[in-house]
């Protein structure tokens, strides 16, 4: 049945074997309209001819994105290949196409005309060779839809009719399904996500909420075409979302918050490394410094009483001059381990400054009180001989006088607030916090301590009260609101949603209006959040939530940006594994899915602590990927928060033992659900801890036919060593597991030590200078698949750390990633060859 449907659809542009040039004949047109040539053009010097005005920026290309009926632009008359425009005199016309790129290709765009004329791709002018009248140029095509625009001139010198004809050739150099065109030529702007929309559409980057919670002020981000990232700052109303007014054209504003009375807002600007914190009055509109050009600024906050800020400022560590270094502790490898963080106050709006803290060890995670009387930090301290191998102290600061009193030692306690008053505290922290009462667990088993839970501290009696162990869900925040309730956000599986509890330990969700909760402010006094985020197909929103009733949208920063963009649907896939365990998942389908046909499938895991929610785009844009369609199978195995500690507590000491065999039942159960997904044509991908499942999963299986894995942990125990943080994040997977007491973990399940079973071709990513997981890990993994003569390839990212986050570099890495998959799963190395064309030193 399914030759039969592929047999039926075979009526396309381009067939895959063809090489003769098809017409375009799908352009919109928008002119002619008169033209005349400058004054004083025939003046020597700064003389112009009509061909001149070509490059005269007419229109913001680059921006360019026209729709039939809208702004004058019409389907134009074409016939095989050939547009006349009628013009009585010198006149400008515009024809536009959009060109659907079913898979990497480089055709050969042909235009036969006599007059003037210029041409851009995607917004950059293409380099035409002319030669009696046919221009031609090779274009080099992503999957996805590109944007081919001409700007053509009458010349009434000519006498040949205002005719163009154009065509596109493609060699058949690779397959393509026979139930898809390699090349379409439409007017439909309609297209497929691709990574430029996740990093150059508007973004709310921050945001802030007034005290009485009528407006919010948000700080909003965007890369323009040129790669220039542009930054403004919006307040809205929150009853309706209306604009009071924006502010463009200034430094990136950041840090934005609310002086106590709502009057004012502030934010931080920063220029030649020193920062500026500005506030804006909303009633005179005038905008001064209540901070200026302060070097190594951190954070800073409002006095609740109003009268002064309180902000972090860095001090710098001298250097040894004789440049050795006897380290102090393991983290004085850290880069800036050395420099200290101290307090200052600063009132407003006079500008008096004292300093509040000073010390070998800096104040931080701090806070005021509600009266505005004290302030709570905590310092901490390296200890090596105890898990996690930190120990924090929390302290309360008077400010009248500057006395310290120690509140709350705990070292399994990551964060604490000030509750209702001074005596009452909400400590975030793992389940092992307050000697372990938050931990639901039998004796014996180690609890997953990434697992965040609430708790209530009574000073007094110094005693604390748990108020989430029983709940499946775990805590990234929380905050004390002024009617009594706790606003938290919580981790629940896929989801990232927020909360309201009770100091009783009853609590509800509340309705954000969106999957996955990212920034988020609760006003002081007004019973409401503001709250950005996104969904498996749903770009950031903003919305209003208030703590009683149903949430609304207050803007969408991307709306227009992604107002063309399709996607593929989105279902949860979860199975019932042979052991009883319930397997958490998604299936991302891809945007073209028609039944019966037959797709590539990319499995995408981490398998570590945290599991993958429903974000929208991420560093791993599964949309992207269903763009180019491929289906996405996400599964959630053992080990992830936010599914009970249980499951969570699996993670600690299993590095694969578990979590691999469930990626392997789970993706067998997937394609065993989805048939129309094709077996033979199965890749997986993981980053991190994501990185090493790979590698161990294709020592396990030979069921991927293609395997990416970045910054992946090749071998347990140099990771531990040479890692910033892997002792550290050891400290809570590897619990008690060290090189000396626990060998067989460190050395049976490092991937490095079992290289010879991997059969899968492997693409090893990594940032050269990351300090988390050191590119080491892919060196030895590279070397020894190498030498065993394995299909691997190695790509390393210059100047990168473990997360690619430079703009250019990012599009570089992702199309990696694509062009790999493609090589691979469609055999097709196109796109591969092109970024990394043999023998010339890429």
């Amino acid at each position: 049945m399914k030759s039969a449907v592929r047999l039926l659809l075979v009526t396309i542009l381009f067939a895959a074997a063809a090489a003769a040039a098809a017409p375009i004949e799908a352009w919109l047109v928008s002119g002619p309209a008169p033209v005349a040539l400058p004054a004083f053009h025939d003046e020597d010097p700064g003389k112009v001819a009509l061909a001149d005005l070509l490059d005269f920026p007419a229109r913001d290309v680059a921006r360019l994105r026209p729709r039939e009926g809208v702004d004058g632009w019409r389907r134009a008359a074409t016939a095989d290949g050939a547009t006349t425009l009628a013009s009585g005199g010198a006149a400008e016309a515009w024809l536009f196409t959009y060109v659907e790129a079913s898979r990497w290709v480089e055709p050969t765009l042909e235009l036969e005309g006599k007059h003037p004329l210029k041409v851009w791709l995607d917004g950059e002018p293409l380099a035409l060779t002319d030669k009696d009248g046919l221009r031609t140029a090779t274009l080099k095509l992503e999957p996805g839809l590109r944007r081919l625009a001409v700007r053509t001139l009458r010349d009434t010198a000519l006498s040949e009719p205002w005719t163009l004809k154009a065509a596109l050739s493609l060699e058949a150099d690779a397959p393509s399904p026979a139930f898809v065109a390699p090349l379409v030529p439409t007017v439909v702007p309609t297209r497929p996500t691709d990574i430029r929309d996740e990093l150059d559409a508007p973004k709310a980057t921050a945001l802030a909420v007034s005290p009485d919670g009528e407006l919010v002020a948000l700080s909003l981000a965007a890369h323009a075409p040129d790669g220039k990232r542009e930054t403004w700052l919006e307040v809205r109303r929150v009853k309706d979302g209306s604009l009071l007014f924006d502010r463009r054209g200034a430094a990136a504003p950041a840090q934005l918050a609310w002086l106590p009375d709502g009057k004012a807002y502030s934010y931080v600007s920063e220029s030649d490394g020193k920062s500026t914190v500005w506030v804006h009055d909303l009633a005179t509109g005038a905008t001064r410094p209540a901070l200026r050009d302060i070097e190594h600024f951190g954070s800073y906050a409002w006095n609740p009483d109003g009268r002064s800020l309180v902000h972090a400022y860095g001090v710098e560590a001298e250097a040894d001059e004789r440049q050795v270094k006897r380290l102090r502790a393991i983290e004085d490898r850290w880069p800036g381990w050395r420099d200290r963080s101290y307090l200052v106050e600063t009132t407003w709006p006079g500008g008096a400054s004292r300093r509040l803290t000073a010390g070998a060890v800096s104040a931080e995670g701090w806070s005021f009180s509600p009266d505005g009387a004290c302030l709570l930090f905590s310092r901490t301290w390296p200890d090596p001989l105890a898990r996690p191998y930190a120990r924090a102290v929390w302290s309360e600061l008077n400010l009248a006088d500057l006395s310290v009193d120690v509140v709350l030692e705990d070292r399994w306690a990551d964060n604490v607030a000030y509750g209702p008053d001074r005596n009452t505290l909400l400590v975030t922290g793992s389940p092992s916090a307050f000697d372990g009462l938050g931990n639901t667990l039998p004796a014996g088993v180690t609890p997953n301590d990434y697992g965040g839970q609430l708790y209530l501290y009574d000073r007094g009696a110094g005693k604390a009260t748990p108020l989430t162990r029983d709940l499946d869900t775990v805590v990234q925040g929380a905050v004390w609101h002024r009617d009594g309730r706790i606003v938290a956000e919580v981790l629940d599986g896929q989801y990232v949603r927020l909360m309201s509890g009770t100091r009783e330990g009853t609590w509800r969700a509340l309705d954000a209006g969106v999957e996955v909760v990212g920034d988020w402010d609760a006003a002081e006094r007004g019973k409401v959040v503001v709250c950005t985020g996104t969904g498996a197909v749903t770009p950031q929103r903003v919305t209003v939530v208030p703590l009683d009733g149903k949430s609304r949208l207050l803007v969408a920063p991307g709306a227009e940006h992604f107002a063309d963009v399709t996607f593929g649907r989105v279902e949860p896939f979860a199975t019932t594994l042979a052991d009883g365990t319930l397997l958490d998942g998604l299936v991302y389908y891809p945007r073209d899915y028609v039944p019966g046909r037959e797709y590539p499938a990319i499995v995408f895991y981490y398998g570590g602590t945290s599991p993958i929610t429903r974000d929208f785009g991420t560093r791993y844009p599964k949309n992207v990927w269903t763009g180019q369609g491929y289906f996405v199978y996400v599964p959630n195995p053992s080990g992830a928060v936010g599914y009970g500690q249980e499951f969570a507590a699996r993670h600690v000491n299993d590095w694969g033992r578990r979590t691999a065999g469930e990626v392997i039942e789970g993706t067998q159960a997937f394609l065993s659900a989805f048939p129309d997904v094709d077996p033979a044509r199965l890749g997986c991908i993981g980053a991190s801890y994501g990185g090493f499942l790979t590698l161990y999963l294709i020592e396990q299986t030979d069921m991927f036919r293609a395997a990416v894995s970045h910054a992946g942990i090749s071998n347990i125990s140099s990771y531990w060593a040479e890692g910033y943080w892997g002792y550290s994040y050891g400290g809570r997977a590897l619990a008690d597991s060290f090189p000396w007491n626990a060998p067989e973990l460190y050395v049976e399940q490092s991937p490095l030590y079992h290289a010879d079973r991997i059969t899968t071709p492997l693409l090893l990513l990594h940032g050269a200078d990351d300090t988390n997981v050191p590119p080491g890990e892919s060196d030895g993994m590279y070397i020894a698949l190498t030498m065993l003569g394995k299909e691997v390839e190695y790509v390393q990212v210059e100047g990168q750390n473990h997360h690619i986050l430079d703009h250019d570099r990012r599009i570089v890495w992702n199309d990696t990633i694509l062009a790999w998959f493609a090589r691979e799963l469609r055999d097709d190395p196109g796109w591969w060859n092109a970024l990394y064309p043999e023998g010339a030193g890429k």
